[in-house]
This record gives C-alpha cells, structure tokens and sequence, in this order.
C-alpha cells in the first residue's frame, strides 16, 4: 500500500458501500460485461449502472476495455481490475482494517483444495459441491480465529499502553508509539516472497523508539519510588477462546 493508503481504504469503502455497486462487483466476477447488460440483469437504466460503473473505476476496481460484438459496432465491456482482501474487525477491545493486495496473477490454489472438471453430470455437480462445502468451511474458520486473534492484539496494545501511562509519557511520545503499531498501517501489506519482513523493522523501530524514553529524565523521574515487579508476576495469559 502507498502513502496514500487512508485515502485508498477511503475510496474503497465509499465504493463497497452501495449495494449496487456489489452485486456490480459480484457479477463481475463471473465474467466481463457491457453496460446494458448490466443494467437489464440488476433492472436499472444504462445511465445509472454506467454512474456506479464511473465510481468502481475511479476506486481502481474496475476497469473498461472496449471489445467486438457479433451483433453490431464494438462495445466498452467493464472487468474486474484488482487483487486484494479487505476485512474489517470491531470487538469491544479492538478495531482492525487489513488490507492486503497481490501482486501475482494466476489463480492462487491451496494444495489441500482441488477445482473438479465441470461436466453435465451428477457426479461432477456433487464433487463441485463437496468442494465448495471444504472451501466455505474453512473461510469460516479464518474469520473465526481472525475474530479471537484480534481480540488478543487488542489486550495486547492495551498492556503497551499500561506501560506508558505509568512512565507518564507525553501525548506526543505516546502518539509516536501508537503510530508504529497502528494496525491500519501495519497490515495494509501486499504478500510477495520478496518483501522484507515489515514487522521486523517495526519492532525496531518501537524498541529504539522505548529506549530513547526509558532514558529521558521525564521517564526516569516518574518510574522512582514504583515497586519492581518480575516478569513472571506481569505476564498475563490471553484465552482467545
């Protein structure tokens, strides 16, 4: 994701927020299609698909190529123009947007997983069901832990900022901390087998970031007079269950 990445998610959810435009984007994914196509599948006029058409493509999900038509001049067909995942999880004690974008092409294909021939019988329509069934469980399992993952990166941050509010940190130190670990930025990736490890240099960047406070007469005055505590007596253990 680009610097520009806030208003990148900004012009995604603006443009998945009309139900229109995602069962646009649903249809799509079938197959590109031409504007009156579209619009006698979803019963609209031309001009408003084209409208919702205009603003998918100005969020960078579509995009328009003209082609031939048996049945008279060319037309503008619209496809499917992006790679990427966006979820977003609200817990009372977390608040996570990922958004991850691909880079390869080719459809991406889970070793455990196979896409059955597609034939006109019985048995090739089961397999195909018998597959999705795999596919649509093991998407529900991923949201699940998604959900109690988040919920512990949450109670995680919550015991970072216990540790500076009892250095008494200013706002400003403590907005430092907060943008590094913001999850918007850190997860908002593209999966490359080339990309350094982002959180790697995360952490450093944070650690550096503690120890210049740890070290500031501001930080070592406020910690004066506060019983030390062992590792073993803060730890605390997390239940995502």
């Amino acid at each position: 994701m680009s610097q520009e990445g806030p208003n990148e998610l900004d012009r995604m959810f603006r443009a998945l927020s009309s139900d229109t435009r995602r069962r646009i984007l649903r249809l799509l994914a079938q197959g590109q299609r031409y504007p009156y196509e579209l619009s006698k599948t979803l019963g609209f006029t031309p001009r408003g698909v084209i409208k919702h058409l205009e603003a998918l493509q100005e969020a960078g999900l579509v995009e328009r190529q003209a082609g031939e038509s048996d049945l008279g001049p060319d037309r503008v067909y619209y496809r499917l123009n992006a790679r990427f995942g966006l979820s977003t999880t609200i817990l009372p004690d977390a608040f996570v947007v990922r958004l991850i974008t691909r880079s390869s092409s080719g459809a991406i294909v889970p070793k455990e997983f196979v896409i059955p021939e597609a034939r006109q019988d019985v048995a090739a329509v089961r397999r195909l069901l018998n597959e999705l069934g795999k596919v649509n469980k093991r998407l529900a399992d991923l949201d699940d832990e998604r959900m109690r993952f988040a919920s512990v990166r949450g109670q995680i941050i919550k015991q970072i900022e216990a540790v500076m509010s009892q250095c008494s940190w200013s706002e400003e130190s403590c907005q430092e901390v907060r943008a590094l670990l913001d999850p918007i930025r850190q997860t908002a990736t593209t999966i490359d087998e080339d990309q350094p490890d982002v959180w790697a240099s995360t952490v450093r960047q944070a650690l550096t970031l503690f120890e210049k406070l740890f070290a500031s007469p501001d930080a070592r005055t406020s910690l004066r007079g506060k019983s030390k505590t062992s590792e073993e007596d803060d730890e605390i253990v997390l239940d995502p269950e």
